[in-house]
């Protein structure tokens, strides 16, 4: 790996290797096991699997090395696996990147091959799907594809289901990648699908894969990471301070412009920080989350005032290629004579020349953004379960590590045009009660509460 694990991630992975070992022994279709792996969100789960998938093709002295393995990381959003496959790339220095492919409409082919990491999310399994179908173009249905993998080498053919995500979406779709999910461990004899003989699930919470598990007669292993370990790792920042207005009617663009000067201080003292310590540069993103549209304009927030009052506050005209949005099928779009480029979530943290990043919903799910550390949202008071579960992607720190001679670098900032006392009670509410949050402090500057993980094993 590239990059040095914690102790406690070390720990996770030397576990894992204990429970791999033991599984893959007796791993078949008639007699599957399953690995439950569960950590607190931004505990750097993707990193334990990256490490684990080199041991799995390179072997440790705990596991033999399989070469020749097949791994298949599932999820229900394709830009969660661009997310996963873009961490792996950049993290491992053993897996090459001819070695991470993604299963896309028109994959058709025997069974996987060996020595690679597959993508495939739910999305392109439905029954009116190509890759459940066969046709002109197509020999083999992707159960089948999978039932012949599993059947040939069940040892050495690793379904890794990446389901924490899931609190964050309701209503059909969810209940569709659930029956789905449910598929490859139960089999699904009208599809042709056997039961896959070794299965990781990946969740924030052990009862989220677990509950899947619940009457079959799996063998399971359960290997889980303590929230308090992680918190002491200093990979996530210590405290989310809310900002809403004193006054109920306050303009929003006043509190866009407060919000623009704590974005801009945080960009100092960064940069003061690295130049002193010689550090990698840090640059803080603003993120402004905007309203819906309708069939006549694209988001009903005045992108044209936005982007002026930012301005303002910078003394500056905003640069070339400076903003970014992240609307879904709409590409570059021209706001009074500025160009804001189309960029996907996951590609932003490593683009260095994007400092505001404008969104709707999207970056609530597949987006990891260490950057991420002021955010403006337009978006009306009954979003606030939204505004949670997107704070638990903004808490990972930049540098990975608790910043101790500048705490204010350990804060992440929100501000809430919209909201008013109760209504930010009612986002802390909901950081009480969801998995996707990771433990940290919250509050509004004057009162500030401690947000403990909820227990969950």
């Amino acid at each position: 790996m590239k990059v040095t694990l914690f102790d406690f991630q070390e720990d996770a992975l030397a576990e894992l290797h204990k429970k791999l070992a033991q599984a893959r022994v007796f791993a078949s279709a008639d007699n599957p096991q399953a690995i439950s792996f569960s950590a607190p969100t931004g505990s750097g789960k993707t990193i334990v699997m990256a490490a684990l998938f080199e041991d799995i093709f390179f072997g440790t002295s705990e596991l033999e090395a399989q070469p020749d393995a097949v791994i298949l990381w599932i999820s229900d959003m394709p830009e969660l696996n661009e997310q996963t496959r873009l961490k792996i790339e950049s993290k491992s220095d053993r897996i090459r990147v001819r070695q991470l492919m993604t299963v896309d409409s028109t994959y058709d082919v025997e069974r996987l091959a060996g020595g690679s990491i597959y993508f495939m999310n739910t999305q392109k399994l439905g029954t009116d799907k190509l890759l459940t179908r066969k046709g002109d173009q197509r020999q083999h249905t992707i159960w089948e594809i999978l039932t012949a993998t599993a059947q040939a080498i069940p040892d050495r053919f690793y379904v890794v289901i990446d389901e924490a995500h899931r609190g964050m979406r309701t209503g059909k779709a969810a209940e569709k990648a659930l029956t789905i999910m449910q598929k490859f461990l139960l089999g699904s004899a009208e599809d042709g699908l056997c039961r896959m003989p070794l299965v990781l699930g990946l969740s924030a919470t052990p009862q989220r894969f677990e509950s899947l598990l619940a009457g079959t007669d799996h063998t399971v292993y359960k290997v889980h990471v303590k929230a308090d370990d992680v918190r002491e790792s200093g990979l996530l920042k210590d405290r989310i301070v809310i900002n809403y207005p004193a006054a109920a009617r306050q303009a929003e663009m006043t509190l866009l412009g407060e919000a623009a000067a704590r974005w801009q201080t945080m960009r100092k003292r960064w940069g003061a920080y690295c130049q002193a310590e010689t550090e990698p540069e840090v640059r803080p993103i603003l993120v402004v989350q905007v309203e819906d549209g309708n069939d006549k304009v694209l988001t009903k927030t005045n992108l044209g005032a936005t982007l002026s009052t930012l301005e303002s506050v910078l003394g500056r005209r905003l640069e070339e290629g400076e903003v970014a949005h992240t609307f879904n099928d709409i590409g570059d779009q021209v706001v009074d004579g500025r160009r804001v480029r189309h960029v996907e979530a996951s590609r932003i943290e490593e683009d260095p020349k994007i400092n505001v990043v404008l969104f709707k919903m999207s970056l609530s799910t597949g987006w990891d953004c260490p950057r991420a550390e002021v955010m403006m949202s337009f978006r009306p008071a009954q979003d606030h379960t939204y505004i949670a579960q997107l704070l638990g992607r903004m808490v990972r720190a930049p540098l990975a590590r608790r910043i101790e001679k500048d705490a204010a670098l350990n804060d992440v900032h929100l501000y809430l045009p919209r909201y008013d006392r109760e209504t930010v009670e009612a986002i802390v509410k909901d950081l009480q009660n969801t998995e996707d949050v990771p433990p940290t402090t919250i509050g509004t500057g004057r009162e500030l509460i401690t947000i403990e993980q909820r227990a969950s094993w």
